[in-house]
Order: C-alpha cells, then structure tokens, then sequence
C-alpha cells in the first residue's frame, strides 16, 4: 500500500522516506534496538494514522546507548544494500546534528549542505535521546554544552524558527563561528561538548530530553516514565510511538489535534534538488558541490 496522495505533491517523498523506515525498523528489530517515532512524524502517526500531509521529512528517537550501537553497526563508511548511516565526523560535515540513514540511489540535495561531497540521498533523522540530570547546575551546563555542540557542529545560522529568537540565535552563532573559525577547532570543540552534555546516567535521571535538536526541545525535560514502547499505525506498517504519545505531543505542540492554519501547511526543507530515481551522484558539480 502506498502512502496516501495529498495536494503538496509530496507522498512519493513520503514513499521513500516510508521504506527508509521499514529498513531502520528490521535492524531494530534484527539487533533489539528500541525507537520512538518523533516530533512531527510521531504527530502524524497520532492524528492522521502516518504522514502529516504536508510533511517532508521523518524524526525517530533512539537512547543514546542504542544510537551508538546502531553507529558501530551500520556507521564509518558501511552500506547495508543501499542504505547508509551518515554523521558528521572530523572529516566530513553534514550540517546537521543527528545521523541519517540515505537512500543512496535517491537525490535530496539541501541547501545548508550543497558545497559538501557528501551522501545527497533521502533521508531520515535518527535523533539520540539523552538523560536529564536531576540537579539544576547540570542542567544548565549541558544545555551550555549542547549549545556549543550545536553552533560548532551545523557551523550555519537556525533556519526554520523566525522571528526575535532566531535573529538572537543567528547573532549569537555568528559571534561564536567568528571566534572559531578553524574547522579543526570546531571539531574539537563541539565534540568535547558532546561529550559533556551526554555523560549522566540515564537509570539514575527521571527526566529525559532531545538535546540535539531545535531550541524548543533543548529546554523540554521529559519524564522518563512517558517513553516506555507502544505501536500504533503509521501508514502500512506498525511503528513504536513513546507509551504516553499523547502526553508528548501535547508538551511539544499544545493542542496537537488541530490542525495549523492554512499558511503553515508547508515543507520545511530548502533544498536545491530533489529525484527520487536516480542517485544523487550524478548531479555532482551541477545541484551541489558546484564551482564558482
């Protein structure tokens, strides 16, 4: 069964970025790694039974002990059939904080990450769930860290937020890559933070957060207790959503059965090409790593 046609002309997308899912979910299972679906993929799993319509792109969780294991598994440079686990390291950068699995015969070129020689495929997001420490001074100081991480990591300006605190976070990105302007610097810098932000144990934590994600999630705590492992339908399959879905949706998104006004019915992504048939190989030096 195919995902649903819907009028922004996306569920082909959404096709892919579905079977991308079904591969993640075997390895999962084939290796007893535990997932949440999340953000807005979790959303549309509740209140449209898959896809938000609009929706192109596609957000699992993982515990930050699993997504290592899922890295030594399928990461530095391995590719299971055409499927690869992507992250930025010291040598390369994705412009993004969380690991990827591509679609290697696909092409989704996007705009933050157009100069790099990198994996251009569709995609989707595999996002670590870290503990929260119980103590306010931790607290801060991961998030601290996490801000580092992410300035030092994506070494571009927020893209998505608008308004007053994006212009704060783009001013305050700006000054930081100003006084970093070494690459290797950077790398050493947002990987000590890394290493920071993520050293508290999740048994002895009730809270648990997204730190590697958008402002929103870095200062939402989430009691541990709402992610045990539930399944719901999402499309044709069957996917693990947090045990109290609902709970968390509402902490992210306040009344998330409504639907957002018309205006906000729109894809995220600014990309500079997209084809879903052929790789994305064959566009280099024309959609991305393009000479002036």
């Amino acid at each position: 069964m195919s995902v649903k046609d819907n009028s922004c002309g996306i569920a082909d997308l959404q096709d892919k970025m579905l079977d991308i899912l079904k591969y993640f979910i075997s390895v999962c299972e084939k290796h007893d790694l535990h997932y949440w679906l999340a953000g807005g993929t979790c959303l549309g799993a509740l209140r449209h039974g898959g896809f938000i319509p609009w929706d192109d792109d596609l957000d699992v969780y993982m515990p930050r002990n699993d997504y290592e294991k899922l890295w030594k598994l399928m990461g530095n440079g391995k590719v299971d059939d055409h499927f690869k686990l992507c992250r930025t390291t010291d040598k390369q950068n994705y412009h993004h904080r969380v690991m990827q699995i591509v679609d290697l015969n696909t092409t989704f070129i996007h705009s933050r990450s157009k100069n790099e020689d990198i994996e251009h495929g569709i995609y989707i997001d595999i996002i670590p769930i870290d503990a929260c420490p119980n103590n306010m001074l931790q607290r801060f100081s991961q998030f601290y860290n996490a801000v580092i991480f992410s300035i030092c990591n994506i070494q571009q300006k927020p893209e998505y937020n608008g308004g007053k605190l994006t212009g704060v976070m783009s001013f305050g990105t700006s000054v930081l890559l100003g006084i970093i302007r070494n690459q290797d610097k950077r790398y050493k810098a947002w990987s000590k933070a890394e290493k920071r932000m993520i050293k508290y144990d999740w048994d002895k934590c009730s809270h648990i957060k997204c730190i590697t994600s958008q402002f929103h999630e870095l200062m939402t705590a989430f009691p541990k207790e709402w992610f045990g492992e539930r399944k719901i339908p999402f499309e044709d399959i069957e996917a693990v959503v947090p045990s109290n879905a609902e709970a968390y949706c509402q902490a992210m998104y306040g009344d998330y059965m409504a639907l957002p006004p018309k205006e906000k019915q729109v894809v995220r992504h600014h990309t500079e090409y997209i084809n879903l048939n052929e790789p994305y190989t064959k566009f280099k030096g024309i959609y991305y790593c393009v000479k002036d």
